[in-house]
């Protein structure tokens, strides 16, 4: 029992090394990985000044420019630029039929996937996994966060530490609980409307390094923008 347990975990370990090291080769010093506990999918996109963080996990699609997982996330779908993901965020897209007309809440009844090794399911007759995540640009996750299957986080939200999402996040709304709801938001709506219009986040490097002052004052920000 000892010696299986011992080759599972190396097997897992030599795994994920590989998975790494086919990021690191594919995409260098655009992503920073900090040890071999952390999981990636080989075939994800990652634009740069990216960072996983010890036992995160990152199996979506796409990682935009400047965006970072804390330790012991784990987080699909696709993430958009200069997001903050805190440690301890999970995302989970499954789900289970728990109303009519389903008696059941077992896949052993509605799913070929035997996730318990059989299956009394020969055909599929419900949607066991919902769409992939959708985080915007901007965004803000605090610790200990749960999201839902099937939801999407718009640009500039901010999830509360300890929230539970279960429905989409408007722009730039701060929302927090169980389940999440919007608390309030971070600025007035006009301002949110121009923050949208503009979409800062699409400047290039060179912007970012000459301007980067203007993202520390919203109102100097829309001078910018009104010259």
């Amino acid at each position: 029992m000892i010696q299986k347990l011992v080759k599972n975990r190396l097997t897992t370990w030599f795994r994920n090394l590989m998975n790494l090291l086919k990021v690191k080769l594919r995409y260098g010093d655009k992503i920073i990985i900090q040890n071999t506990s952390c999981r990636i999918n080989p075939k994800a996109v990652f634009e740069g000044a990216n960072k996983l963080s010890n036992n995160s996990t990152f199996s979506g699609s796409l990682m935009g420019y400047g965006t970072y997982i804390g330790h012991d996330s784990d987080i699909g779908g696709v993430i958009g630029r200069f997001c903050c993901i805190a440690p301890y965020v999970q995302y989970n897209p499954g789900s289970h039929p728990f109303t009519p007309p389903y008696t059941a809440v077992s896949p052993m009844f509605y799913s070929t996937s035997k996730q318990c090794g059989v299956t009394f399911a020969t055909e599929n007759v419900f949607k066991e996994y919902l769409k992939p995540l959708k985080i915007g640009n901007d965004v803000w996750i605090q610790q200990d966060v749960f999201i839902c299957g099937g939801v999407e986080i718009s640009d500039g939200a901010i999830i509360l530490a300890g929230a539970v999402v279960t429905k989409d996040v408007p722009p730039y709304a701060i929302v927090g609980g169980v389940p999440a709801k919007v608390i309030r938001f971070r600025y007035d709506n006009e301002t949110i409307q121009f923050l949208l219009r503009i979409k800062w986040w699409n400047n290039d490097i060179e912007w970012f390094k000459k301007n980067w002052r203007l993202l520390n004052d919203i109102n100097k920000l829309k001078e910018y923008y009104e010259k």
